[in-house]
């Protein structure tokens, strides 16, 4: 019937517009919230640096690890290292073996280039964010000079802090919004699904029902010759309706 197929392609359009809006919206969602976790990275870098730059000046470097252990235990941090450049070996020796042992291809690009890695990724466990930030010779830098201490060009690389970002928390409240933004287009798609039902049904289906009546009662010469319909309005329907009372009228 005209109404259902009315109907249909209606709500075959709302599903294809919601879709795209959530979709896009989604994607929104989850753009902002990567750019948050790359804020985030900064701000870990910058505390991990301030932190180790403490202990090189009061002595206390021997609690590295202790220090970092205590940034990684961050629920959202799923991996953190300090790796020294090969200006800081030089001068101060190597670090631990731990993090010199396992430098990456990515790890080793940033301390030549000095530029920041930052990427999304994945593996067994799951996205994260993986964040490689170098740490550059300047002379104020956090509040301090390193050139004081690393005697080398100003911009040279000391080092990179390298860290992994779990992603989990980002995809659940991204999940968590799509939900609540399909809930939301069901609330209100469901009531306007019913009212275009009602009103295609009433602008549409029943004038053309009362026409196709009144032909079938003429053809099987059955009907009221002098029954009119009712015009309600200028539309096509309309028309119909009024072409349809002047036949019967010749």
């Amino acid at each position: 019937k005209i109404w259902v197929r009315l109907t249909a392609a209606i709500w075959l359009m709302l599903i294809v517009a919601w879709t795209g809006v959530i979709l896009w919206e989604s994607q929104v969602n989850r753009q902002t919230a990567i750019a948050q976790a790359a804020d985030f990275s900064l701000s870990m870098h910058e505390a991990t640096m301030a932190g180790l730059t403490g202990m090189m000046i009061t002595g206390t470097v021997g609690q590295r690890e202790v220090f970092l252990d205590q940034i990684k235990q961050l629920s959202v941090i799923r991996d953190l290292r300090v790796i020294r450049g090969d200006a800081v070996t030089k001068q101060f020796g190597p670090g631990t073996a731990k993090d010199e042992s396992s430098v990456d291809a990515v790890e080793r690009k940033a301390l030549e280039t000095g530029k920041p890695f930052v990427e999304v990724q994945s593996d067994a466990k799951g996205e994260f964010l993986r964040v490689v930030r170098p740490a550059p010779a300047q002379k104020n830098y956090l509040g301090k000079d390193c050139l004081m201490c690393h005697q080398v060009p100003e911009g040279t690389p000391l080092g990179v802090v390298s860290m992994k970002i779990s992603l989990d928390q980002v995809n659940a409240a991204v999940a968590a919004q799509r939900m609540k933004s399909i809930l939301a287009a069901l609330v209100v798609s469901v009531p306007l699904l019913g009212f275009i039902y009602l009103f295609v049904r009433r602008a549409v289906t029943l004038p053309l029902e009362s026409m196709v009546r009144g032909l079938n009662e003429i053809a099987s010469g059955e009907g009221d010759l002098t029954r009119r319909l009712d015009v309600r309005g200028r539309d096509e329907i309309g028309a119909a309706a009024t072409a349809f009372n002047e036949m019967m009228g010749k």
